[in-house]
C-alpha cells in the first residue's frame, strides 16, 4: 500500500486497518495452531497442572529460570517448542483472564525483529479505554510480547523479579476483560 493511501485516511482507520491485519492472517493463525497442538506434549513434560489461571505464571517464570540461563540462550532457544509454547501460554492467560487478543503482522518489518513475534494486546474496541498521557499517540492500548517478557525475567535479580509476568496483567486496568 502506497504512503499516498495511508494519507487519505485518518489516524484512527489506519489504525484500525493495521489491528485488523494483525488480527486475521495465516502467520498468525498458523503459529497459534502450531503452539495448541504442541500443549499437551509441553504440559506432559513441565509439569501438567497448567490451568491458564494467573497463579501459573509464577511457575512459568521458575520454568524458564529453570530451562533458561541467560539472554543469549534465550534467543538461541527461541523457536524451540518448549520456549515457544510457553510464550503462547503466556499469552493465552492474558486472553483468559484480560480479554486480551492475539496478534502479529503478517509481514515482518525489516529491521524490526518483534515485528516478526506475536503478541497480545486489548480488542481494538476498547482503543478509547486507554490514552497515551502525553497525548501524542493515538493507539495506547497495553500490549505484551511473551518473548520479552522473559527477557525481562533473565535480565532482573531473580528476587527482585518475582511475580513480573504475573505483575504484567496490571497493566491492563484492575477490572479484567468485563471493565466497562
Amino acid at each position: 500500500m502506497s504512503d499516498e493511501t495511508w494519507d487519505h485516511e485518518d489516524e484512527y482507520a489506519v489504525a484500525e486497518r493495521i489491528d485488523e491485519a494483525h488480527a486475521d492472517n495465516p502467520r498468525l493463525t498458523g503459529w497459534l495452531a502450531e503452539q495448541e497442538g504442541r500443549f499437551e506434549d509441553w504440559k506432559r513434560r513441565h509439569g501438567g497442572a497448567w490451568d491458564f489461571g494467573e497463579r501459573s505464571l509464577d511457575r512459568m517464570e521458575a520454568l524458564i529460570r529453570e530451562h533458561v540461563t541467560s539472554v543469549d540462550d534465550l534467543f538461541a532457544r527461541e523457536h524451540t517448542p518448549m520456549i515457544q509454547v510457553a510464550c503462547w501460554y503466556v499469552g493465552e492467560v492474558h486472553n483468559r483472564t484480560r480479554g486480551t487478543e492475539w496478534r502479529m503482522a503478517p509481514t515482518p518489518a525489516d529491521g524490526h525483529p518483534w515485528s516478526a513475534r506475536p503478541y497480545v494486546i486489548v480488542p481494538f474496541a476498547r482503543l478509547r479505554d486507554y490514552e497515551d498521557p502525553e497525548g501524542i499517540d493515538l493507539d495506547a492500548r497495553p500490549q505484551h510480547h511473551p518473548l520479552s517478557s522473559f527477557l525481562t525475567l533473565l535480565r532482573a535479580d531473580p528476587a527482585s523479579a518475582q511475580g513480573s509476568l504475573r505483575g504484567e496483567l496490571d497493566d491492563y486496568g484492575p477490572d479484567g476483560p468485563d471493565a466497562d
